[in-house]
């Protein structure tokens, strides 16, 4: 009987070990200190305050990881809110959270609009900065952090669930500058200039768009996303051949437009974008059409920054990837490792899986290698293949409301016990009862 109970014991420790994520989109997730940290979403239509941690210090076979998330279990008696739809920015040992849909209710809002999770002390704590009443609480927002410590915040939409008494749907097409250093909100002046042949004036708002840092940190780029018009209320897609620049040192705007003989990607949001180191191009993964839920046919490109040239991008090894994507979170660890995590497939079903690219060889990789040297296996048979099973909840969603999804089912995936680790236990269980 004594050996029964820690047999239940310990199979219950490796029960908590082994979290298996319910699925999700529109969460946020960054690299720390070599583990992917991952906050917040939407699942079961409302979002959520799940926190989860994967380490990256070691090798692992990325079909077999799914299980292998750890629950973040904080210090302290913050109280960490549901979010979805929010910034989340990656700091030196830390990320900030800013702004999103919260709670998703026109009665309940999210008490702390900035917070910050601190990886070396597993603590959040509320960031209180000067001027913060000026400052309007949005979601599908885009913060960028600039090389002077200072957060960009553009575009996205404030209403009656991002904060109380707003009666009015507000786009913002004004910056809300945090720096970090001084603890203080700042807001540049909105008449600043747009340098291109379509527009002597400021862009119009965007939301569910991208913002990507510039290789030179003078320089932010802003791609895609849903765009508001001249009257300010309608919405549309934003054309990808146009790229918004705006110039951190000089305060200007520029819009830049593709060439016309170029593959142009169709419109999209809720899409991610990485700069790739030492280039000037960013990729573009993913993203939902414009009108509807579904994801975009054309989910792979690579933009230069130099000729604003458009090319789409084939990953080998494509029975290891993601397919399409929305929703989803894009981190890239060590440079060369991109990982593809979570979101909603082309099928409009939300996923708790994640995939990664090799960047270096444009591939997709069977196994995660944490120093990022793979081998180009683009003319060998992969070994294995991504689970197609690892996914529940149909999501049908758009772009004002998460709360809009239609009804969903959720059968949650059993959570199996990790081989090597049932042999450890059993191993243990034998040695401790001869001690008994």
């Amino acid at each position: 009987m004594k050996l029964f109970n820690i047999f239940l014991l310990s199979t219950s420790i490796s029960l908590v070990q082994a979290i298996l994520p319910t699925p999700r989109y529109n969460g946020g997730c960054a690299v720390i200190n070599q583990n992917i940290y991952c906050y917040g979403g939407t699942t079961n239509r409302l979002p959520t305050s799940d926190h989860y941690s994967l380490d990256l210090t070691k090798d692992f076979s990325v079909s077999n990881s799914i299980e292998s998330w750890n629950n973040v279990v904080p210090v302290g008696d913050f109280t960490v809110e549901p979010n979805s739809l929010f910034s989340i920015v990656p700091l030196n040992n830390s990320y900030l959270i800013h702004g999103g849909l919260g709670y998703g209710s026109s009665t309940q809002y999210l008490k702390n609009t900035t917070i910050i999770f601190d990886t070396n002390n597993n603590s959040w704590s509320a960031l209180q900065p000067k001027n913060q009443t000026l400052m309007m609480p949005s979601r599908e927002e885009t913060c960028t952090l600039d090389p002077s410590n200072r957060m960009w915040t553009w575009g996205g939409i404030s209403d009656n669930t991002t904060a109380i008494n707003i009666n009015k749907t507000a786009y913002h097409d004004e910056f809300q500058v945090l720096d970090l250093n001084a603890l203080v909100w700042s807001f540049p002046d909105n008449d600043t200039k747009t340098s291109s042949q379509q527009s002597t004036t400021i862009p119009n708002p965007r939301l569910a768009h991208t913002a990507t840092l510039s290789a030179s940190g003078q320089s932010i780029y802003y791609i895609g996303g849903l765009q508001v018009d001249d009257s300010g209320a309608g919405l549309s897609g934003a054309p990808m051949n146009q790229i918004l620049e705006y110039n951190i040192t000089s305060g200007n705007w520029t819009t830049h437009t593709s060439p016309t003989n170029t593959t142009i990607p169709a419109p999209r949001r809720l899409h991610s974008a990485t700069l790739i180191p030492n280039s000037d191009l960013i990729f573009v993964y993913g993203g939902s059409v414009t009108d509807a839920s579904d994801a975009v046919a054309d989910y792979s490109y690579l933009l230069n920054t130099t000729s604003f040239i458009w090319t789409p991008i084939t990953i080998t090894n494509s029975n290891l990837g993601a397919g399409s994507r929305f929703g989803h979170s894009a981190v890239l660890h060590n440079s060369k490792s991109l990982f593809i995590i979570f979101g909603a497939d082309d099928l409009g079903v939300l996923r708790n899986d994640f995939f990664v690219i090799d960047i270096v060889h444009w591939q997709w990789v069977s196994d995660f290698k944490s120093n990022g040297n793979y081998v180009n296996t683009a003319s060998a048979t992969p070994s294995s293949s991504a689970n197609p099973n690892a996914s529940s909840n149909i999501v049908n969603s758009n772009s004002n409301s998460e709360q809009s999804s239609s009804s969903q089912t959720n059968d949650f995936p059993f959570i199996s016990l990790n081989y090597m680790k049932t042999v450890y236990l059993m191993i243990g269980t034998m040695i401790l009862f001869t001690f008994l």
